[in-house]
């Protein structure tokens, strides 16, 4: 099948454990397309097994952009990933693929698809370090309540306990003003169709959640978490995805494994809880359509596959 004639981006997004990555792939296999991965740890590299990263056998031979992109020890903001997706996408174009957007970072897909800019401010390392020591010494939360005098709106759409986004947005409003102020929309040129997985019955999350879990212990990823903290430190990346920092505290002997196992099921939970608030709202542009399909459901696949054969037919129409 050929890809559609004018400049269209499929964007499949959803909840953690709701079988995005697959389905893409299966699109992409389908509709002549590659896959643009839109998560903020698979572009971490070694961090494979507890990002639930695709495996060159589960790729299909279906291309994937923007995997393993940096070392865990490094910065990549949203604004970076912007860059470098939209690259991405008129190479894309420019060979008659069908770019298809798979991920369930909000934020990534949403200065990505909806044209959100955030303004570019160089690292403050001074300001970094007073923070980081006001962390160590008061904790996290220190940082919430400095933001919530800056920017409350920010401080609400960003995910608790992450310290990286916090320090980010403490610098950006420090500099520029309110972050949730500063930043603009601007919509891409290019249409846009949402793919928002999401379930009736979220009991069915929590077992898939649960079930990848016992997978990724039986694929190494105790051992993956020990081998990157040993190389690269405790870095942010690490710190702020689950499962590493829950195996990370297992490791450091805080917890038992059963709790670290507990708390890890725990946090996945609450984000795959906040992915389906937030891509519930999304898009924000009316000119994009959204399909939502229950990944509970069992006709939702047919379902699927006869909508994306009516909307190409439209697009050629």
């Amino acid at each position: 099948m050929q890809a559609p004639s004018k400049r269209l981006v499929l964007a499949v997004v959803g909840p953690t454990a709701s079988g995005k990555t697959k389905l893409a792939i299966e699109l992409a296999s389908a509709l002549n397309g590659e896959v643009i991965a839109c998560d903020s740890r698979t572009v971490y590299r070694y961090m494979d097994i507890g990002t639930a990263k695709p495996t060159m056998e589960e790729r299909k031979g279906i291309k994937h952009h923007l995997l393993d992109v940096v070392d865990p020890d490094q910065v990549y903001t949203a604004a970076t990933f912007k860059k470098d997706a939209s690259v991405v996408i008129e190479d894309l174009f420019s060979r008659e693929k069908l770019p298809i957007v798979c991920g369930g970072t909000g934020l990534y897909s949403r200065v990505l698809l909806e044209g959100l800019n955030i303004p570019e401010v160089e690292p403050d390392e001074i300001l970094r370090k007073e923070l980081s020591e006001l962390v160590r010494r008061e904790g996290v939360e220190a940082l919430e309540k400095l933001l919530e005098k800056l920017d409350p709106p920010s401080l609400a759409r960003i995910e608790k306990g992450d310290v990286f986004r916090l320090v980010r947005a403490i610098e950006v409003s420090q500099k520029l003003g309110p972050f949730s102020q500063v930043a603009t929309i601007k919509s891409p040129d290019f249409d846009v169709i949402w793919i928002f997985l999401n379930v009736h019955n979220r009991e069915i999350l929590r077992e898939a959640i649960v079930k990848r879990l016992v997978i990724q212990e039986q694929d190494g990823v105790i051992e993956e978490t020990k081998a990157i903290s040993q190389r690269f430190g405790l870095t942010q990346a690490l710190l702020n995805s689950v499962p590493y920092k829950e195996y990370l505290s297992y490791l450091d002997g805080k917890m038992s494994l059963e709790q670290a196992r507990e708390e890890a099921v725990k946090h996945n939970y609450q984000l795959a809880r906040r992915q389906i608030m937030w891509f519930r709202k999304s898009p924000k542009s009316l000119d994009q359509k959204k399909l939502t399909f229950y990944i509970d459901e069992s006709t939702e696949a047919e379902r699927l596959s006869e909508s994306m054969r009516e909307i190409l037919q439209e697009d050629r129409a």
